[in-house]
């Protein structure tokens, strides 16, 4: 494996989120990707041991002008101000978070393959 970087994955930052969802290509050509993408993610960080993987519930909070307060039904305790509709977008049995440094970086590991960093390519 050649990069150009000083690390393997350096675009890995985690700043995407490392977000994974099981059931949002439903009733798509991607369905079966999706599924298995995300059951192998779950996986793989089981076997692996990472510890950044975990399966997070996600909302939907459209912005408006309605008060949230942390008790009501959905809201987490973190957010209260002023939004519109609230919607649950998974509970955490088809959503997941991974952090992608993490994940890739030890994906590499295991592959056992040669990685040069910092690499230049002169020709082809």
């Amino acid at each position: 494996v050649l990069e150009s970087n000083p690390t393997a994955s350096p675009h890995a930052s985690s700043k995407g989120g490392g977000f994974l969802a099981r059931s949002w290509g439903d009733g798509s050509v991607t369905q079966s990707l999706h599924h298995t993408s995300f059951d192998l993610h779950a996986s793989l960080a089981k076997e692996w041991g990472l510890t950044s993987y975990r399966a997070i519930p996600v909302l939907s909070v459209q912005p408006g002008a309605k008060q949230f307060k942390p008790s009501q039904t959905q809201m987490p305790n973190w957010l209260d101000g002023q939004g519109g509709r609230v919607s649950s977008m998974g509970d955490g049995s088809d959503t997941a978070q991974v952090h992608p440094k993490e994940f890739t970086s030890e994906a590499l590991r295991r592959s056992k393959a040669d990685v040069r960093t910092s690499a230049t390519v002169a020709g082809v």
